[in-house]
This record gives structure tokens, C-alpha cells and sequence, in this order.
């Protein structure tokens, strides 16, 4: 299951470290990259070299600035406005933007994440900085880079409307990666994951081959996860989850596995010592299982918790804490029982 794990999150990953790493990353870009300028015959190497030597010190001094600021209380960094850094950052892009679009490029992407979006909360203009960024970059690779890292922001936002936009601009270019636009695909799938959002009706069948009707996880509070159990994490959320919903004892809750292996008969072994003592659908697909690709999935485990009228109430990436699911779930249901949305025990 490795491999399969590795393709899917390849260019979420690869953008947020070049996006922290800034311009120098672009250079360590594989043979399929646009070609250096020097490479083209228009620049000569050593001024590109000038460029990474000039953006290793102006990262080394802010790196530190941006610890500190990351650690101050929300209300204090709120008064703070790095003017002085993002003016710097801007004067390296307009010294290096014709002679080396790729590092101004580069440069936006570290300002608009580093700093407007994960330093000082301008999630807006950050936004904004990245897509106009995935259009209007020379090279198709930083473009990708740009657009993920937006993308990114927009999904935390929950703003569809500009994760399609995006897609659309950066889908447009000649240079276009495919594997970034399908991620950017999924991505636009994982927005309709947000809480508030509709749980997307799925074809589901259990290991004997039985349909998982939608109306048995009607009126129940449905906590679907998504797992292998070739993967340390996902299996342990697929024990977590057992063993919670074991705990708690409460009729009202269904849980719903989706299963991302290919091996049938290993993954009912490791049901049945679990145990797992509630429906899984395996279509033995890897990442293109439907139910996979229709959620938009780019990581195991992934958790989404949907109240009895079919509304999201919680979704997540990567494990939930072993001492946080239980409390989560019988906190919905407490919640969910109050409001009339479930009958009392």
C-alpha cells in the first residue's frame, strides 16, 4: 500500500515544501520542470546562483521573526504587519522577475503562504496573491506549486466557488500538470466535506458483496472512516473507532468503514480481530474506489461524522486523537439528543 499512498499525496506535499522553502526549491525540480534560463541560453548560470545565495539570507533572517510571531497570542498578532519584510520580499521580485521569473515566482508563493496566510491570518489576499500567481507564472511547475497552495487555502475557507475558478485558471495552461489538476479536483470534492455541507450520496456494497443501504444509516449519527490496514495509522484509527464506538454502546451511532485495500481476504481477517463489528465497503481499488474519488480523498485515515438528517458535522485528514474521538462522538450525541434529532436512550 505504500506506493499507492505515496501518488495521491505526492503535490499537496511537494507545494508546501517548496512554498516554505521559497525560490532555491524550484531548482531541485525533476527533468520534467521548464528548463533553467541558462539552460535556454538567456541567462548565465551565475546569476541564478546570486539569486538562491540573495533568498537563503533573506529566509534565514525571517525564519526566526515568523517562529516568534506564530507563538504570540492571536490578539497580539493581530497589531503586527511585517511591512518591513513583505516590502523586502517584494523588491527581490521586482529585482529578479525578468531575469529570473521562476524565483519572483517562487518568492509570491513564500510571501503569500509564510507570511500573509499562515503569519498574519490575510487569508484573502493570500489567496488572491497564489491564483494570480498559477496563472501568470512562466514556468508550469512553480504555476502548480501556486495553485495547490491555494487551493489549499480555499479549501480551508470553504470557498468552492474559488477552488473551481482555480482549477479552471491553472487547467487552462499549455503547460498544466495533470496529476496537480486532479488534485485540484479532489480538492474541489473535499470542500463538500466541510461541516454544514451535505454527505454525498455513495454506492456502497459490504465484503459479501450486499448494498449498504442508505436507509439503514438514516436517523443515526454515521461516522464513516476511511483506512487500510496496510497503513500503521489508518489501521490504528480502525481500531480506534471500533473500540469507541464499543465503549459507548449507544444504538443511535453507525459506524461505516471505506477501505482502501486491495487484499479482500487479508482486510476480513483483520476485521474480524479487531473486531469491526460494522459495515465496510472495499472495492478493492486503492485509490480508485468510487467512494474514494467521489469524497475526494488524498490521505488515510480520513474521518467524517454526519448528523441523522445527513449534514456534515465534522471532517478530518489524518488520525484523530485516540483521546479525542470518544468525548467527539458522545458529544454529538448528547447535542443531537437535546435538539430532538435523536430519541433518548
Amino acid at each position: 500500500m505504500a506506493r499507492t499512498m505515496t501518488l495521491p499525496r505526492w503535490l499537496p506535499l511537494l507545494c508546501a515544501s517548496i512554498a516554505t522553502l521559497g525560490p532555491a526549491a524550484t531548482r531541485a525540480r525533476p527533468a520534467t520542470a521548464a528548463p533553467r534560463q541558462d539552460e535556454a541560453g538567456s541567462q548565465p548560470a551565475d546569476a541564478a546562483t546570486a539569486a538562491e545565495r540573495e533568498w537563503q539570507k533573506i529566509t534565514d533572517e525571517l525564519t526566526p521573526k515568523l517562529v516568534r510571531l506564530r507563538a504570540l497570542p492571536e490578539e497580539q498578532r493581530k497589531k503586527e504587519t511585517l511591512a518591513a519584510e513583505l516590502a523586502r520580499i517584494e523588491e527581490f521580485v521586482r529585482k529578479h522577475e525578468s531575469r529570473d521569473p521562476d524565483a519572483a515566482a517562487s518568492a509570491r508563493i513564500y510571501l503569500a503562504r509564510e507570511l500573509l496566510w499562515r503569519a498574519l491570518g490575510r487569508d484573502l489576499e493570500a489567496a488572491a496573491l497564489l491564483r494570480e500567481v498559477a496563472g501568470s507564472a512562466k514556468g508550469g511547475a512553480v504555476a502548480g506549486v501556486a495553485a495547490m497552495n491555494g487551493g489549499e487555502i480555499l479549501l480551508k475557507q470553504g470557498d468552492e466557488p474559488g477552488l473551481v475558478a482555480l482549477r479552471r485558471l491553472y487547467a487552462a495552461r499549455p503547460d498544466a500538470d495533470a496529476l496537480c489538476v486532479a488534485a485540484l479536483d479532489g480538492l474541489c470534492r473535499q470542500v463538500r466535506l466541510q461541516p454544514g455541507r451535505p454527505f454525498p450520496a455513495l454506492d456502497l456494497h459490504d465484503l459479501a458483496g450486499k448494498p449498504i443501504e442508505a436507509a439503514t444509516l438514516r436517523g443515526k449519527l454515521v461516522v464513516v472512516l476511511a483506512f487500510n490496514v496496510e497503513a500503521p495509522a489508518a489501521r490504528g484509527a480502525l481500531e480506534l473507532l471500533a473500540k469507541s464506538v464499543a465503549a459507548l454502546a449507544d444504538p443511535a451511532i453507525q459506524p461505516l468503514g471505506l477501505s482502501l485495500d486491495r487484499d479482500r481476504a487479508r482486510l476480513g481477517k483483520v476485521l474480524a480481530e479487531l473486531p469491526v463489528q460494522f459495515p465496510v465497503d472495499c472495492a478493492g481499488s486503492e485509490w480508485q474506489s468510487p467512494s474514494v474519488k467521489a469524497l475526494g480523498l488524498t490521505q488515510i485515515p480520513a474521518t467524517i461524522v454526519v448528523d441523522p438528517k445527513g449534514t456534515i458535522l465534522f471532517s478530518k485528514l489524518g488520525a484523530v486523537a485516540p483521546d479525542d474521538l470518544q468525548p467527539l462522538l458522545a458529544g454529538f450525541l448528547a447535542h443531537l439528543r437535546r435538539q430532538g434529532d435523536l430519541p433518548p436512550r
